[in-house]
């Protein structure tokens, strides 16, 4: 398995903390090592704005060293569209990622700086999470999305790696502005996907992957857009800690694989934590689309490898 979004930087992983409080020791660790244990060869980390990015990078440097399992790690560098106004606070020099005084190029230069140094030793996978969300536009007026989108393609430009891409609820908004600067970027991955089946088949015609996690299998007529997709062009996610497939989901008498968990207040070690998503799900994600695609899952998941390996440039 590829797992190409993982938000392992979530303090549920890295502190064992929930809603503000410890419940127990960090369990990254053991995160990783129950995903290689199913299969994880490749793991992306989601960093989603500027300090996100800079930790991302170190974590994954540090993990590198300590990890002895088969799994490899990456991350992102990029800022999420509901957070994109740490660009104008930046200008404003009201922001704490890029320093007092800096200005929004400024702060494009560094993610540029960040992710042509992450490039150089492979830690830097993708270029985001970025895109467009109308959905939580208390976070990010749309103005201020659409402003720093097009901007950030310069990261995908200067870099030429591929981009992790946000899709949220914003009609053709996303597709529009990729077509407009097709010569900003390469290749790339609309991740988390939950659209139509005509908005997929828009972005793969632009030589985009569709990535695919438990919100993307909710409802029957998310089912009816996966059975449309292209194998091909399908990537498989699980955008823990979040996105996990549940039982009230539509496809979720497709999932044969389970998992031991507690509530984190019980922690135990070597079992999840109940509502934490974690990698070691993807092996549901793929039960599921190879269920509504009436394909084994062993050829899906093959499939979907050779998609991602293919994507990031990877040898196999």
């Amino acid at each position: 398995f590829v797992d190409i979004g993982a938000n392992l930087l979530d303090e549920r992983f890295t502190e064992g903390s929930y809603r503000g409080k410890q419940r127990h020791d960090p369990d990254l660790d053991d995160v990783i090592e129950r995903a290689s244990n199913i299969g994880m060869r490749h793991m992306i980390l989601t960093a989603g704005t500027l300090e996100e990015s800079r930790e991302a990078i170190d974590r994954v440097r540090e993990l590198r060293q300590s990890n002895a399992t088969e799994c490899q790690l990456y991350c992102t560098v990029g800022v999420h569209p509901t957070r994109c106004l740490e660009f104008d606070q930046s200008s404003d020099g009201s922001g704490s990622g890029s320093g007092s005084g800096s200005t929004a190029e400024d702060h494009l230069e560094q993610l540029i700086a960040l992710a042509q140094n992450g490039k150089t030793d492979g830690t830097v996978a993708a270029v985001g999470e970025m895109g467009l969300d109308y959905d939580r536009l208390q976070f990010c007026p749309k103005e201020v999305q659409l402003k720093y989108f097009p901007q950030q393609l310069r990261l995908a430009k200067e870099t030429g790696l591929p981009l992790f891409l946000h899709n949220r609820n914003v009609g053709t908004d996303l597709y529009e502005l990729l077509v407009r600067h097709r010569d900003m970027w390469t290749s790339g991955v609309v991740h988390s996907f939950d659209d139509t089946a005509e908005l997929a088949e828009k972005f793969i015609e632009l030589g985009l992957y569709i990535g695919l996690n438990g919100c993307s299998l909710r409802t029957e007529e998310n089912l009816a857009v996966v059975k449309t997709l292209p194998t091909d062009k399908i990537l498989l996610e699980t955008d823990c800690p979040y996105c996990d497939v549940k039982r009230t989901h539509a496809g979720y008498h497709h999932v044969k694989t389970h998992f031991e968990s507690k509530q984190e207040k019980k922690y135990e070690r070597g079992l999840q934590v109940k509502g934490r998503n974690e990698p070691c799900n993807i092996i549901q994600v793929a039960e599921v689309v190879a269920g509504v695609k009436e394909i084994p899952v062993e050829e899906l998941i093959e499939t979907c490898y050779a998609n991602s390996l293919r994507l990031y440039g990877w040898a196999e």
